[in-house]
């Protein structure tokens, strides 16, 4: 029997069985030669089976002779068609207005669309369009090739390389490690912190597109330069703190946002819509809170304002102590950059992709060209996307970067960068011997204190 692959099972439990056209038209030789039933016990095929290749018995076979064919299972036209021709046109002729209108278009959004036009036609026409229809990935896979479109995706290089940085990500970790030991931080009393850009465009790096098509425009209002500066901090239990939300300019804007979102995140304004050192005074006093009972632990980078004398004091009244990710390393080892940044900007996204395309809420200007969207509605972008993001997402991404993984080294295996095909899986091995080193100086009273050698660890290579 030439079966193209072995049998396998469908989601209701069936054995599934595909045969090439070759195998199709030996059966269907044998029947004619002998009988049906003969054909169907011999090769313990289906009756009806064989019944419909013998009627399209012409076209298997001269399918069958050509080389290229030889694997080949169906004639062309053969399978379950669409559930709706109709529903397939209409998404597709929305994605060819939208990307001639240079809007980005990704595979949820399409998904979306697919369940609101098919639930149209389903409601003028019930009798019709009786099935019920969930846009699975399976179908969208189907209706993209169908259609010959494929996600196109810019790409990104790297800045250094991170076989110079594993030094500073194993001494960082050790830091971290030791202060736990030292400390006894609950997950509770573990905190990261990063900010992250959001423009007042976020245009999407990616949309379904005609496969081979060498431009590919993205429509914007024309603002990809106005930032907005978001804070995000969140526990190592899953808590998320409030967002810190920095804009450019507008400050009568933010005072009257203040009140109307002041239970919800913390607004300021800048002059160029980044943190300086007063904001991040303001984020230690809002976001922490100006006094809690137990130490705690902040992991954070080096950005410039992080190292002002005036944040140390404000945290250190506050009983907290902080571990620096050192310059290079964040996206390696620093739990927003490494888990958290992409889900949230992407949510962001998503929300833009459907203000761009909602009608008559876009405001413009006396030339004619589109407002950015209103800072009200990119807070609430922001306050959703927060939301929508996994807490057990931001637990993993904590024990991903070593923050809250076995101090005992045990879980040192699941830290993500050092992990099997990662840039820095160099770093496993460095961080053992590190270790080992701590523990031999600890029976060597003519060696320095175990914590001087882990401060001694090499920070540059």
């Amino acid at each position: 029997m030439e079966l193209e692959e072995p049998a396998t099972t469908s989601h209701k439990g069936e054995k599934i069985s595909s045969y090439t056209i070759k195998f199709k038209v030996e059966i269907v030789e044998f029947a004619e030669n002998k009988s049906i039933g003969a054909a169907a016990v011999k090769y313990k095929v289906d009756r009806h089976c064989i019944r419909d290749w013998k009627k399209k018995k012409d076209d298997l076979q001269e399918l069958s002779k050509s080389v290229s064919n030889k694997k080949r299972k169906r004639l062309q036209g053969a399978g379950r068609k669409p559930l709706s021709d109709e529903m397939g046109e209409k998404v597709l002729e929305w994605i060819v207005e939208r990307r001639t209108k240079m809007l980005p278009v990704s595979r949820k959004f399409i998904r979306k669309k697919a369940i609101i036009v098919y639930g149209d036609l389903k409601r003028r026409d019930p009798d019709r369009y009786d099935e019920k229809f969930e846009a699975t990935n399976g179908w969208l896979f189907k209706f993209m090739k169908r259609n010959n479109l494929s996600l196109r995706r810019k790409t990104s290089i790297a800045q250094k390389n991170p076989d110079l940085l594993v030094a500073k990500i194993v001494s960082y970790i050790l830091r971290v490690r030791r202060l736990r030991l030292k400390f006894s931080y609950q997950p509770a009393d573990i905190i990261a912190f990063d900010e992250t850009p959001i423009w007042a465009d976020m245009v999407s790096n990616t949309t379904v597109d005609v496969v081979g098509k060498k431009t590919v425009i993205m429509k914007t209002t024309g603002h990809e330069k106005c930032c907005v500066t978001v804070g995000l901090a969140a526990k190592g239990d899953g808590t998320k703190l409030k967002p810190f939300i920095v804009f450019k300019g507008g400050k009568r804007d933010v005072e009257k946002m203040k009140k109307e979102y002041g239970n919800r995140c913390i607004i300021a304004s800048s002059t160029n819509g980044w943190m300086n050192t007063d904001l991040t005074v303001s984020w230690t006093n809002t976001v922490l809170g100006q006094f809690n009972f137990k130490r705690r632990l902040l992991a954070w980078d080096t950005y410039e304002c992080h190292l002002m004398p005036v944040v140390g004091a404000s945290l250190k009244a506050k009983k907290i102590d902080t571990v620096l990710v050192p310059g290079g390393c964040t996206k390696y080892i620093q739990a927003p950059d490494v888990s958290w940044n992409n889900p949230f900007k992407a949510y962001c996204t998503e929300k833009y992709d459907e203000w761009l395309e909602t009608v008559r809420i876009h405001q413009v200007t006396y030339g004619g060209n589109m407002k950015p969207p209103p800072r009200s509605t990119i807070v609430n972008w922001i306050l959703d996307s927060w939301k929508e993001l996994p807490a057990e997402l931001i637990r993993k991404s904590f024990k991903a970067c070593a923050l809250t993984s076995a101090t005992d080294g045990s879980e040192d295996k699941e830290i993500h960068c050092f992990k099997e095909h990662q840039p820095c899986q160099a770093g496993l091995a460095m961080l053992n011997e590190q270790i080992q080193l701590v523990n031999e100086t600890e029976d060597n009273t003519f060696i320095p204190e175990a914590e001087e050698m882990i401060d001694a660890a090499p920070l540059e290579t």
